[in-house]
């Protein structure tokens, strides 16, 4: 395969899919540089507003950009941030999660 060293990806190749274990309201994923292609930066875009969420334990470092509305995290041990436009959450692999906002609109990078 061969070494990538600058790419765009156009806004209209970001595809939105409802977020799978999230019930009720809305929540959506949009991935720009996707999880399954190897890369060493996955990211994207997320909406979230009044889903209900099922724990999950992260299987990868996360890094949260809040651009819209309120967006937070609250871990299995009862630690709960939550996040304005231009605030960063940092979540840790090994960290149970369950999510939660408001009319959120935000940029993700996993690794």
């Amino acid at each position: 395969m061969p070494v990538r060293t600058i790419r765009l990806i156009p806004s209209h190749a970001i595809q939105s899919k409802a977020r799978g274990g999230a019930a009720d309201g809305v929540a959506e994923i949009s991935w720009a540089i996707r999880d399954d292609e190897d890369a060493k930066l996955p990211c994207g875009f997320g909406t979230w507003d009044e889903a209900v969420c099922e724990p999950k334990t992260l299987d990868y470092d996360e890094v949260i950009l809040v651009l819209e509305g309120s967006f937070g995290v609250e871990s299995s041990d009862g630690k709960r941030v939550e996040g304005k436009p231009g605030d960063v959450i940092e979540l840790c692999k090994g960290t149970t999660v369950k999510y939660f906002g408001s009319k959120a609109r935000l940029f993700f990078v996993t690794n």
